[in-house]
């Protein structure tokens, strides 16, 4: 799918002598919560990054719970901006959390046969036709998916060990049955296509690994909604999307922290809020587990990758400088690595017509773990709240040379 969507409007009004604003949103599940929060201390104007003055993106690039974040912000830019995030506050409060009156599933997914559910004589009394629907229509699923994976046991000729590995889905037990709702009622995707924001989201594809960029047109065509169940389909958890003619799974197996659309977009000013902290803030257990371990091992491989994007704003920002000290014929401090790093980017961007400028990058996230693995399910309301006063507190107190900012390097 070809990506669509608006320019960043000619001549953006921003504190950066005209650049344009970005904002970049992560995935994380639950704990996206925390982005609320930073988004209420930024467009209220709350944030010494922004000089205290109410932030207003032009371009907004989003993955996972990130790109659901980003889609209802985008959607709702019509109302007045802290309104906006307010009433996304609300959502994530009332509409995305447990709630008792959805049996305790929330917004977003629910566990079939959940053996708490069936003890919960609240749920059976106050809605007994929907208690025994989902529970038939729960046995139903299972049985049949008990039956198929029984049939390829039988069939695959793995060893025997593999065979009763491939038994097992955790994806089976989840149904994301109430997240379509949820998104229509959030997010108004006419809204996006109309909007003069440009926004991007990402996702995997499935078949080919590919990263996936949509774009404004894309989520206003028709199917909105499934762009944002593929880009948080955590593998493992959630079933991949089926988006004619392929299929996609989370854009955070290859992006969690979408800058480069963003910058590839026009944005010079970047805001870019992410749940990870510093690796090394996150304490070595005690006693090695496996969930431990591959929690560990993720939150390696997103920073990985991000900070590869970081280092590539720093080169192309001391490119940059280089080129206008050598443009005036001071190249006797010329720096030819720093200089080759940068060329790429640079290069391609001129090709495109669209030449870089110096770019700033702000970084707001926790500077310890939110949470640990299980809690990117943790939709209770409590954990929700605590979450979005945390990113609030961190963005209000937040401190560029502790959270890494890129700044623009002078030319001078």
């Amino acid at each position: 799918m070809t990506v669509r969507g608006p320019e960043p409007a000619e001549g953006s009004r921003t504190a950066g002598g005209g650049q344009v604003e970005g904002l970049v949103l992560s995935g994380g599940g639950a704990l996206a919560a925390y982005e609320i929060g930073v988004l209420k201390a930024l467009v209220g104007g709350e944030s010494p990054a922004t000089g205290y003055r109410a932030l207003d993106p032009q371009v907004v690039a989003g993955t996972s719970s990130g790109a659901f974040n980003g889609a209802m912000l985008v959607s709702r830019w019509r109302m007045a901006a802290l309104a906006a995030v307010e009433e996304m506050e609300r959502i994530w409060l009332e509409e995305v959390a447990d709630s008792a009156a959805r049996c305790g599933a929330n917004g977003i997914f629910r566990w079939r046969v959940n053996p708490l559910s069936l003890l919960d004589v609240g749920c059976l009394v106050s809605s007994p036709l929907r208690f025994f629907l989902e529970r038939a229509q729960d046995a139903a699923y299972l049985s049949r998916d008990l039956l198929d994976r029984a049939l390829l046991f039988a069939r695959s000729r793995s060893p025997i060990e593999q065979r009763f590995l491939e038994l097992f889905d955790l994806t089976s037990l989840i149904s994301t049955a109430p997240f379509p709702g949820l998104l229509n009622k959030a997010v108004d995707f006419a809204a996006i296509g109309d909007s003069s924001k440009v926004l991007r989201i990402t996702a995997t594809n499935w078949l080919t690994g590919d990263l996936q960029e949509f774009g404004n047109a894309d989520l206003a065509a028709g199917d909105g909604f499934l762009i944002i169940m593929a880009s948080g389909a955590i593998p493992g958890f959630f079933p991949p999307v089926c988006i004619p003619p392929a299929t996609y799974i989370d854009g955070g197996v290859l992006m969690n922290t979408p800058l480069s659309p963003a910058i590839q977009s026009g944005a010079g000013i970047l805001h870019v809020i992410y749940l990870d902290p510093e690796i090394r803030s996150i304490p070595l257990a005690d006693l090695q587990t496996t969930l431990g371990t591959l929690q560990r091992t993720v939150a390696i491989t997103m920073a990985t990758n991000f900070n590869r994007d970081i280092e590539t704003a720093r080169d192309i920002n001391e490119g940059l400088a280089i080129v206008g000290r050598t443009s005036r014929g001071a190249r006797r401090d010329v720096d030819a690595a720093a200089l080759l790093r940068s060329a790429g980017p640079i290069a391609q961007r001129e090709e495109q017509k669209k030449p870089y400028t110096q770019l700033t990058i702000h970084r707001y996230h926790p500077p310890d773990l939110l949470g640990g693995a299980i809690d990117l399910l943790n939709f209770r309301r409590d954990n929700l709240e605590a979450l979005i006063q945390r990113g609030h507190a961190d963005a209000v107190s937040h401190d560029c040379l502790a959270s890494g900012c890129v700044l623009p390097v002078s030319a001078a």
